[in-house]
């Protein structure tokens, strides 16, 4: 038999490995045997995680092993009274092998103890807040359920969370006691509680370098007097942590000022650095992108703001620059003013834009982004064989947003949804009229096993003759955020070139996509897999006839959101003489919602 040069390297590793293996194995073995028998699983997991006894190594001496199984007594019927069963009866026997010495504990639980009733009081100004309802309504032990003294103590542990979290910050327990009837095999649970007085704001103290204190103030949701909550606290937190002014921004009570029920708020906050530069590589409609930015997070003490990001790849080339003002309410209003510069060139078209807007955007209290602009677009582009076109258009739109999900890189269950509408009147200057709306939805749902990922697209015009409109405003389906197995933006109404005689697909004005995506996430990794199903086109007022792309990939969930590899394959053809043999490579980064 010939070998190999890599098989015999393969041989001679095994046999410099075996020794240290068996070695290995000699030394995992060596380990002391504690078996516990009877009773139910949870029982016994309870009580071997209560016994000193088993964080004794081989090597502990027997004097000391003996003096542990003493103690293992009061362990043992401490552990099993946790869980309800106070009439336990056990045996042990220890034994001692020649390499380790072991233990055989063998219970016979008897039957538990049930709660028989729970009584729940709430003194004080807190009786009548709807905060301890909840203490009430699900105190998380069940009369007729085995006696838990865990689920006990993480009952009374709710009540000083709930009091701490609200101003209550005198509350204690009158009364709190398990009164257990061995002989009857019952147990009734009776907790008093007296919240005290709630506490109020006292004043805020602000402790900041940069920016004016009148502006920080507006982000405030609280002010003297305000009962104490710190839902609140930790919204302002939030809010100030997210403005990309700051480094740190601390929130807290100071609990060593309490006096008079009240408590002040002390606001820490230090600036981040005035200017940051980035730089950074990715994938952007199927094709390797790179990105350049600069930002001045604050221009002045008021809080406004300067942006520019540069971005480009072999069919898109973008430029865009953004002057942020704060609002009345920062976190949740401000105007942007921006400029920009987009170049598209893709098969289906070429397309050069300037584009000079601002919007108004107002985050509502009930999670919806509204969005207010108006822009004024100079856009160069030919679609197809089409003559070049040279459009001005002035556009104000609405739109609305909002994106709800467990808050992981992997949600579990989601949704996002936006709705834009749009338009560009003749009478304000523009050279084309139409009217145009578009939304797009996401949805996530956990199952038993893996998710469920569905996404659609609907996109209406109205608007005598597409060829009348610009590229950018023209509907286009197909790419990795669209219609996988289709180039980017190479799905859409055809028509026959009237200098070739060959199809050219021109966009359309309306738009519909669907999408089903089944993925499983293998346990405890971050490697994701997943199967496909797209459909979707752009029309022109005419018969609508889905093009289906279907597939597999694979995901690697990022800190920002799974970076995707899909393979998909188109399953209708554009065009006429188009062939559907082929597979297509789609790489997309981002998000799920």
């Amino acid at each position: 038999m010939e070998l190999h040069t890599s098989a015999v390297l393969r041989i001679c590793s095994l046999i410099v490995l075996l020794p240290a293996l068996l070695v290995a194995g000699q030394v995992l073995a060596a380990e002391p045997d504690i078996e516990i028998t009877g009773g139910t699983k949870s029982l016994r997991e309870n009580i071997r995680q209560h016994l000193s006894l088993a964080d004794e190594s081989c090597k502990a001496p027997l004097w000391r092993i003996n003096s542990l199984l003493a103690d293992a007594e009061t362990e043992i019927s401490a552990a099993a009274q946790a869980l309800g069963y106070y009439q336990l009866e056990y045996e042990t026997k220890l034994l001692n092998n020649k390499n380790c010495w072991g233990l055989q504990i063998a219970l016979t639980p008897g039957e538990p103890v049930l709660v028989k009733e729970l009584r729940i009081e709430i003194l004080g100004e807190g009786r009548d807040d709807s905060v301890f309802h909840s203490l009430y309504d699900k105190p998380g032990i069940k009369v007729g359920n085995k006696l838990n003294h865990g689920r006990y103590e993480t009952l009374k542990s709710r009540f000083g969370t709930l009091a701490a979290s609200h101003g209550y910050f005198d509350g204690e327990f009158k009364l709190s006691r398990i009164m257990v009837s061995v002989a009857e095999k019952t147990a009734v649970i009776e907790l008093v509680y007296d919240t005290g007085a709630r506490y109020k704001i006292s004043q805020i103290n602000l402790q900041h370098e940069i920016l004016d204190e009148n502006f920080l103030q507006r982000y405030y949701n609280i002010q003297p007097g305000d009962y104490y909550d710190t839902d609140q606290l930790l919204e302002l937190k939030s809010d100030y942590s997210a403005s990309n002014y700051f480094s740190v921004a601390n929130v807290a009570p100071d609990l060593e000022m309490l006096k008079d029920n009240q408590v002040p708020i002390n606001i820490q906050l230090e600036a981040r650095k005035r200017h940051a530069y980035s730089i950074g590589a990715g994938v952007e409609a199927d094709e390797p992108r790179v990105k350049l930015g600069f930002e001045d997070r604050y221009l002045n003490r008021r809080g406004h703001s300067l942006s520019t990001d540069f971005s480009a790849s072999d069919i898109k080339k973008e430029a865009v620059a953004n002057y942020k003002i704060p609002f009345r309410r920062p976190a949740h209003e401000f105007l942007n003013i921006y400029t920009g510069y987009l170049k598209e060139e893709v098969e289906t078209f070429v397309s050069t834009k300037n584009t000079y807007g601002a919007n108004y955007t107002y985050f509502q209290d009930n999670k919806w982004l509204q969005t207010y602009a108006l822009e004024y677009t100079h856009e160069e582009s030919q679609v197809g064989d089409e003559l070049p076109n040279t459009i001005d258009l002035l556009i104000p739109s609405v739109s609305f947003s909002r994106t709800k999900s467990d808050g992981n890189a992997y949600p579990l269950r989601g949704w996002n949804f936006l709705g834009k509408l749009s338009g560009s009147p003749e009478s304000l200057g523009s050279d084309r009229s139409f009217v145009q709306f578009y939304s797009r939805a996401k949805y996530v749902w956990g199952l038993p096993v893996g998710r469920l990922l569905m996404r659609t697209e609907l996109g209406v015009t109205d608007i005598e003759d597409v060829a009348l409109l610009p590229a950018s405003v023209r509907y286009f389906a197909g790419g990795d955020a669209s219609v996988r197995g289709y180039d980017y933006k190479s799905i859409g109404p055809v028509k026959e070139s009237e200098r070739t005689g060959k199809e050219e697909v021109i966009g359309g004005n309306n738009l519909l996509v669907a999408s089903m995506e089944y993925d499983y996430r293998f346990e405890d990794s971050n490697w994701v897999v997943a199967a496909f199903y797209d459909m979707g086109n752009a029309i022109d007022d005419g018969d609508f006839e889905f093009k289906r792309g279907v597939g597999v990939g694979v995901r690697w969930v990022s800190p920002i959101g799974p970076i995707r590899i899909d393979v998909a394959k188109a399953l209708d053809p554009i065009k006429q003489d188009d062939e559907t043999d082929g597979w297509r490579l789609h790489i997309s980064m981002g998000p799920d919602l």
